[in-house]
């Protein structure tokens, strides 16, 4: 006959029944799995008596789980949460079936252990999640009990994310689960949230939690700078992250949890060149982020906040700014006159030094009555350096002159630009 199960908290009665006579005392009392997720609980007795059965854990009071009649079959079949799964495998207990004639009987010890939140290392790597918990150390009290499986713990993760096609709408989402200590979750399109959930007999428990960040990265740099010279590039970064994904709210929003993050400076040769690395940084507290370097010619630049893992349950996907391009201007390290001040019918000799140290053309200019600047000798460099030589110019006064250099090459390959140097002076008397 079907057992009648009554799941309840109540202490143990000090009398349970009234004995009929002749009664047969309870023995043999046993639990085995009934089918997944309830336990049959099952006893020897050979009259028909009504049974109260009892959970006894270690260190608790005992409380009723159920009761069967005198005309029932004497087994209770209960859900595995009438068992009070636990997360401390030294917790133990036991079944009691009370016998109203007798002290009753009591199964064999059994433990009802899931293991819980999980200490676990976290690593972003090329944008999937990989992550590996830390050795289970509990010892089972009560090896080979009638409710031990060898089935092991799988490890479910269970990603909510921004369901495609919508903007803020949230889809949850199981992947398939390991029987390893350890797995990842692979590359999503987005900011998401993972719970890894591990299941065993006893039933479900979060292990861990783990939210992905993505980000908004700024990079702001100067057109142009000289050849040679330092170039100062700043930016920023905003962390994102699903807003309440718990309550169905998956719109990104700003994350205030920031931590000092590495951003990397990566450049390009050209726009179809390949991307190679710079340097590197720390932001500030703020998402604040400078690189400073020295122009070697003209180049792309990108910013790019490095993915990483923070000791918060957060992870970060390697986020990148925009491309911006810094051209380069010749360094001028020597524009003058030998002698700037001559009288009239003398000679003069210009020389001009230029970084990069080439061979490429310069030609001296000066401005003319009319504002205009124009063109006087050509004369191509000498390891960056070249003089006109002494040449006529029968103007009193005081006039200005200018050298104009070449686009040239840099030693590293990279182009530099046309330009001019600082205009400078010769006055004739």
């Amino acid at each position: 006959m079907a057992a009648l199960a009554v799941v309840g908290g109540l202490a143990v009665p000090a009398v349970a029944h009234a004995a009929p006579a002749g009664s047969a005392a309870v023995s043999e009392v046993k639990v085995a799995w009934a089918e997944p997720g309830k336990v049959n609980i099952s006893w020897d007795e050979a009259a028909g008596i009504a049974n109260d059965v009892y959970l006894e854990v270690s260190g608790q009071q005992a409380e009723r789980i159920g009761t069967t009649t005198a005309a029932g079959a004497n087994e209770l079949v209960v859900p595995v949460a009438a068992l009070k799964p636990s997360h401390d495998a030294a917790s133990t207990a036991r079944i009691f079936v009370a016998d109203p004639s007798t002290a009753g009987a009591r199964s064999a010890s059994f433990d009802r252990y899931i293991r819980g939140e999980t200490g676990m290392s976290k690593a972003m790597v090329r944008g999937a999640l990989q992550w590996t918990f830390a050795t289970d150390t509990a010892i089972d009290t009560t090896p080979n009990d009638p409710l031990d499986k060898v089935d092991g713990s799988p490890v479910t993760p269970v990603v909510t994310r921004v369901k495609a096609g919508t903007a803020a709408q949230c889809e949850t989402v199981s992947l398939p689960a390991t029987t390893n200590e350890y797995g990842q979750v692979p590359p999503q399109a987005g900011a998401y949230t993972v719970d890894l959930v591990r299941s065993n007999e006893w039933g479900e428990a979060t292990a861990a939690s783990v939210r992905a960040r993505t980000a908004t990265v700024a990079f702001n740099t100067p057109a142009s700078g000289i050849y040679g010279a330092k170039v100062t590039m700043t930016g920023s970064f905003v962390l994102n992250k699903l807003k309440n994904p718990a309550a169905g709210d998956c719109t990104l929003a700003p994350d205030s949890v920031v931590k000092r993050h590495q951003v990397s400076l990566h450049g390009r040769n050209s726009a179809t060149s390949a991307w190679y690395g710079i340097g590197a940084t720390i932001a500030d507290a703020q998402g604040k982020y400078t690189f400073v370097i020295t122009n070697t010619g003209a180049r792309e630049y990108r910013a790019i906040l490095n993915e990483s893992a923070d000791g918060l349950g957060i992870v970060n996907f390697q986020s990148i700014s925009a491309t911006k391009a810094i051209r380069a201007t010749p360094q001028v390290l020597d524009a003058r006159f030998l002698d700037s001040d001559i009288a009239l019918g003398q000679q003069p000799n210009a020389t001009v030094t230029v970084a990069p140290y080439g061979s490429h053309q310069v030609a001296l200019q000066f401005k003319n009555s009319s504002g205009q600047w124009q063109g006087l000798v050509s004369r191509t460099l000498v390891n960056g350096t070249a003089q006109s030589g002494p040449f006529a110019f029968n103007r009193v006064g005081t006039h200005q002159f200018r050298w104009w250099v070449a686009a040239s090459t840099s030693s590293q390959g990279l182009p530099v630009d046309a330009g001019y140097t600082y205009p400078f002076t010769l006055t004739v008397r």
